[in-house]
């Protein structure tokens, strides 16, 4: 069962670090980049400060040209310079959540990620009196628990329309003030540094956006594009249709896919969305004694099956409890399991299968399939298939995860096995045990 493991820790890895951000850096899911044109408006933003040196000079020129941004700060920054953070506030200006360290929140575990959020958000409080209202992750890197964290906080994410680069060693301000304004357009947010602290900045970049950022308000201005605060730019948007839950499913989705073609997992039926799928892999562990004598020995071959979420979420209805739901699935098991007795049966890629194998939290009443449930050893596989398992159940239910308060006794994932002779004897056409199928 090794490869079975080893998907499982490489899903939980994708889904909590790499996919979340590629839903909402490309799939623009749960996040503001830019807004809808036709305002012939644009905003500012700035990222990575304050700093003692840049930060006033910038307001110096905000001040000039009678214009409000809003400053992304670093925490600890704040804390190290309050009276910056005063300026910046008492000039009209936003402030946003930039983490309280600048660390990329997609490398930390869920405590420390919630801790760089939470002390960045109460550094700015306490200076200001103000509630911070936006948030945006350093490098633009998300995990799971950061987007479950700032929504719940009512925190908005604010990214960019695109970058203006102004954080590298060869940025010159020509070189800032041609691609920001060769690219700029209605409804563009714009990004800037006014720090070349945090790792990967050169030292002397804001100085480089300090120079630039007087042509770049004369360009916008000749281009009649008006730059207005961030609050403006983003009232007047319609609240996004998506919520955190179908952002999740498609978050899945992606991730699902992924590993359908990683791991070779194929439908029982091509060309038709079966309850199970289906993949044939070699066993690594121990040897495993069946209920019936089947002996399952190192290198002999298993049939895993891993349930269809999407036919699963076409089973479930809003009021349907845990126990329906459990009841429908085993029905669509009943029904496929003669499909699979024929596969085995008949088809020479699955002649050397000798058991199924799955796991899942809906095990009651499998028994009467001919499925033998065991119980999972203690340890880290069993704690990261409970979580894995508990976690799916709670995004594709619909009351989420009140399921899992309710259940939470009940829902302990279990092995299920039946031999290959079990199988064909149940349910293949023909055979002696035909008719001693379940019945629900």
């Amino acid at each position: 069962m090794a490869a079975s493991f080893f998907y499982a820790v490489l899903l939980i890895l994708l889904a909590y670090t790499i996919v979340p951000t590629l839903l909402i850096r490309l799939g623009k899911i749960g996040a503001i980049s830019s807004i809808p044109k036709g305002g012939r408006r644009v905003s500012l933003t700035f990222d990575d400060g304050p700093d003692p040196c840049y930060t006033p000079q910038i307001l110096e020129i905000l001040e000039h040209y009678r214009i409000k941004a809003c400053f992304f700060v670093v925490g600890t920054k704040a804390r190290a310079y309050p009276d910056l953070i005063k300026q910046i506030a008492a000039a009209g200006h936003a402030l946003g959540n930039h983490g309280y360290r600048h660390r990329a929140v997609c490398l930390q575990e869920p405590y420390s990620t919630i801790r760089e959020i939470r002390e960045a958000n109460q550094a700015i409080e306490e200076i200001t009196g103000e509630k911070v209202r936006f948030y945006r992750p350093a490098w633009g890197l998300f995990n799971l628990c950061s987007i479950c964290y700032y929504r719940l906080k009512g925190l908005k994410v604010i990214l960019w329309t695109f970058m203006s680069w102004d954080w590298g060693k060869g940025a010159t301000a020509e070189s800032i003030a041609h691609r920001v304004l060769n690219r700029v357009r209605d409804g563009a947010i714009l990004i800037f540094h006014d720090s070349g602290s945090t790792p990967g900045a050169a030292d002397d970049a804001p100085a480089q956006v300090v120079r630039a950022l007087p042509a770049i308000l004369d360009g916008l201005e000749k281009r009649d594009l008006k730059v207005v605060p961030l609050e403006e730019m983003i009232k007047t948007m319609r609240p996004g249709r998506l919520t955190l839950k179908k952002c999740a499913r498609r978050l899945w989705g992606v991730v699902e896919w992924t590993f359908r073609k990683l791991g070779r997992i194929k439908e029982l039926e091509e060309g038709k969305n079966s309850f199970y799928r289906i993949a044939t892999r070699r066993y690594r562990g121990k040897e495993w004694p069946m209920p019936d004598g089947t002996l399952l020995k190192p290198g002999n071959i298993y049939l895993e099956l891993h349930v269809n979420n999407d036919r699963l979420q076409e089973l479930i209805d809003e009021k349907m409890s845990l126990e329906r739901i459990a009841l429908k699935a085993l029905r669509e098991v009943q029904r496929e399991l003669p499909l699979l007795a024929d596969l085995l049966n008949n088809n020479p890629d699955y002649q050397d299968v000798k058991i199924l194998f799955g796991i899942t939290l809906l095990h009651r009443g499998t028994e009467r399939l001919g499925f033998t449930s065991m119980k999972m050893k203690p340890g880290l596989f069993r704690a990261l298939t409970c979580w894995y398992e508990r976690w799916l159940l709670a995004l594709f239910h619909p009351y989420g995860f009140k399921v899992l308060k309710a259940y939470r006794e009940k829902l302990t994932p279990k092995y299920l096995v039946m031999t290959r002779q079990e199988l064909i004897s149940r349910y293949y056409p023909g055979e002696t045990g035909e008719g001693q199928q379940g019945r629900f």
